[in-house]
């Protein structure tokens, strides 16, 4: 254990900063409703090159492992080719936040000596880009520097989003744009009540917003890389949905923030006051040493000091504790979840948190008793791609290479089937194809999801399937949903790592993320006693145990499910392979019917739906017969054709505003029985109207992507 982790452990700040970020300019050629950096009101100028250069000098002498180059915008710098070259001089590893497409000459800078890191911001759909910046051609520029900065060999590109409520209603787009633009990741951060947003209290997302949101990352992190940022704090049980690492805070211990005018603060605020002093009058080492008391001695007050997530939140973000913003419990707090020994290990996951590398194999026992071997499962990526390729309109694509995907494993034939476009127009064909790719030795819940649709599509367009055909189907969705209940816990045992693994020796992130995200190197160990581990979370030596507890309290496709009340007295029952049991009825009367259930009624009954903010509908059912996910969707469809049209067409017609908030257009994610518009927004895929079409193809893609 080196110097620097002992130096962490012993006094709860790292000798050397891991990050020094340091804002370049406060110049910038846009105009955004929420900056922080706002430049007019503060006066501050930029630093003089020969001062940037010996603050780079001493960056690179002290050991600091990233300098994040950041603003108001640092491409308006006007000597930031210089300061890139120096960089490249000094072989610092430095990283970049921007909003703009560089310019010719530094472009040739940045090709000589790269960042390892960008961060190109991307607020949403071309209109809300270019009104939240505002600057007309905005998005467009955007998009023509996430492109530049990928096509840089070595280069991380990331494209970050604050989320207002301005542009949380088109999020869903907005994934769709991000993936397609070529960045590697998207980072998802919250407004703070700094700079022009201090005035701006409109643009705060509701707790209600929050919560769907934090939904929404954790829904679309099956697919592609989304990250919640640290602004938002400590998120209990949705920690390990949501972050590859707990959250720490390192303002103040591992990083640091300086201003034009050299003063140095603990993260990125322009308020002097927090200071712990200027470059211009001492060393920056020795500003690092000496400063910062109150942060690193830190100690709850108010309602920290009987939280019992304190352990693990440590007070949150300081950016948000610094403007009384920082506790968000009330979002994600589940009452008596740290009676589990899951939620416990969860909640003290910033304590002793193991970093797992996602490569390893590993072995489980299936339901037959058998050894089941899986491995890092590259399918993702290749679904991934191929919705994006949809929405931006590509036809399907030539079908897959050995290298992007094993071809003798078997789900390799579905895969490729899926990416041409060719899969069997059968119902059977179709499920033995699906049964074939059970067996593969990748599990994902995207594939997962993907195997769901190729056994569900055809029965949107159809009710001619002979009673045989439909017992494959229900079959095979049985099949399906034991071999996903097997997955789910291979995959989360694995991602609980930095959760319940390594309780002695912990590699935790050891700072607050900036907007650059997750960095690889970007942990320290320390060490926690044998007897503290046990004392904390018991038998860490149990993870199958826990990781079962915790999918109790996440269920799979949990969004996607249908709530109904029963009218009369006939028993609504579910059917497997082994026989029928009674639907249960919650407080409130209402019933739960997820993807791969199927149901019966005992007599003619009706199901009543609530659609959130658009009203109630009925849905009668014959007696006796089964009626799988899809089939009780296309039922209601068919019994309300002219109200679920009218619904999705005024949703999806919804024109892009800024000014206020729009709750129908696009929602986030999928809840209050909104799946019941399904029908309606795949005939709507086929609309002669551009933006309809547009929106209705998004849409759909969503719901399958569960």
């Amino acid at each position: 254990m080196g110097s620097f982790s002992r130096s962490l452990s012993r006094n709860s700040y790292s000798a050397v900063p891991v990050l020094v970020q340091w804002m370049a300019t406060l110049q910038c050629n846009l105009s955004c409703r929420h900056c922080l950096s706002v430049s007019l009101e503060n006066g501050f100028s930029d630093m003089p090159l020969h001062t940037v250069k010996e603050l780079i000098n001493e960056v690179a002498e002290m050991g600091v492992e990233e300098f994040l180059v950041t603003g108001g915008e640092p491409l308006a710098r006007n000597d930031l080719t210089e300061v890139i070259d120096y960089l490249g001089f000094r072989k610092q590893n430095w990283t970049l936040n921007t909003a703009v497409m560089p310019s010719e000459c530094q472009m040739t800078a940045l090709r000589e000596n790269s960042p390892g890191f960008v961060a190109v911001s991307l607020d949403g759909p071309r209109e809300i880009h270019d009104s939240v910046r505002g600057r007309k051609g905005a998005w467009e520029e955007a998009i023509e520097a996430i492109r530049f900065f990928r096509s840089l060999p070595g280069v991380r590109v990331c494209a970050g989003t604050t989320v207002t409520r301005a542009n949380y209603p088109y999020l869903e787009e907005t994934f769709h744009q991000v993936a397609a633009s070529g960045a590697h990741q998207w980072g998802i951060h919250l407004l703070v009540p700094e700079g022009r947003a201090a005035y701006r209290k409109e643009l705060f997302l509701s707790k209600r917003e929050l919560k769907r949101l934090i939904k929404f990352v954790a829904r679309k992190r099956q697919y592609f890389n989304v990250e919640m940022a640290d602004e938002i704090g400590y998120l209990g049980g949705f920690e390990p949905l949501v972050r590859d690492f707990p959250l720490t805070c390192g303002a103040g211990r591992s990083q640091c923030v300086i201003l034009p005018d050299g003063e140095v603060v603990p993260c990125t605020t322009l308020d002097r006051s927090f200071s712990a002093g200027n470059i211009h009058e001492k060393p920056l080492s020795e500003i690092w040493k000496e400063g910062f008391g109150k942060l690193r001695e830190h100690e709850p007050e108010g309602e920290c000091r009987k939280c019992i997530y304190y352990p693990a939140c440590k007070s949150g973000c300081w950016l948000q504790r610094k403007s009384g913003k920082e506790c968000f419990r009330e979002v994600w707090h589940v009452p008596d979840s740290l009676k589990t020994a899951a939620g416990l290990t969860v909640c003290l996951g910033a304590l002793a948190a193991g970093q797992s590398s996602g490569t390893e194999v590993q072995t489980v026992i299936s339901s037959d008793g058998q050894p089941e071997i899986f491995y890092p499962a590259p399918a993702d990526g290749i679904i991934m791609g191929y919705y994006v390729d949809l929405s931006i309109g590509c036809l399907p694509g030539t079908g897959l290479s050995n290298d992007q995907f094993d071809s003798e494993d078997p789900a390799w034939v579905i895969l490729n089937g899926f990416q041409q476009g060719n899969l069997p127009s059968s119902i059977t064909g179709r499920c033995d194809l699906v049964l074939n790719a059970l067996n593969t030795v990748h599990p994902s819940l995207s594939l997962a999801a993907l195997l769901w649709r190729v056994v569900n599509e055809p029965l949107f367009e159809t009710e001619e399937c002979t009673e045989n055909e439909m017992e494959v189907v229900y079959s095979t969705i049985e099949a399906l949903h034991r071999k996903t209940i097997l997955w789910r816990h291979v995959i989360f045992e694995n991602r609980l790592d930095p959760y319940i693994r390594n309780g002695r020796i912990t590699d935790p992130p050891f700072f607050m993320y900036s907007k650059a995200g997750s960095r690889p190197g970007d942990a320290e160990r320390y060490y926690l006693t044998a007897d503290l581990n046990i004392e904390r979370w018991g038998d860490a030596n149990d993870p199958p145990g826990l990781t079962a507890e915790y999918l109790l309290e996440h269920p799979y496709a949990e969004q996607m499910n249908l709530v109904f009340q029963p009218s009369g007295s006939s028993e609504i029952r579910l059917y497997s392979g082994s026989g029928y049991e009674t639907l249960s009825i919650d407080s409130f009367g209402r019933c739960t019917f997820g993807v791969f259930d199927i149901m019966q009624s005992t007599d003619d009954t009706v199901l009543l739906f609530e659609i959130v903010e658009s009203g109630r509908i009925e849905v009668s059912i014959t007696g006796g017969r089964k009626y799988s996910y899809i089939e009780l969707i296309r039922e209601a469809y068919h019994q309300h054709s002219e109200m679920i049209h009218e619904i999705i067409f005024r949703m999806l017609s919804e024109p892009y505003s800024t000014d206020e908030y729009i709750i129908d257009h696009l929602p986030d994610e999928i809840a209050g029985n909104e799946i019941l518009l399904w029908p309606a927004v795949r005939e709507l895929a086929d609309s002669d109207i551009e933006e309809i079409r547009r929106r209705a193809m998004e849409k759909d893609i969503d719901f399958w992507m569960f």
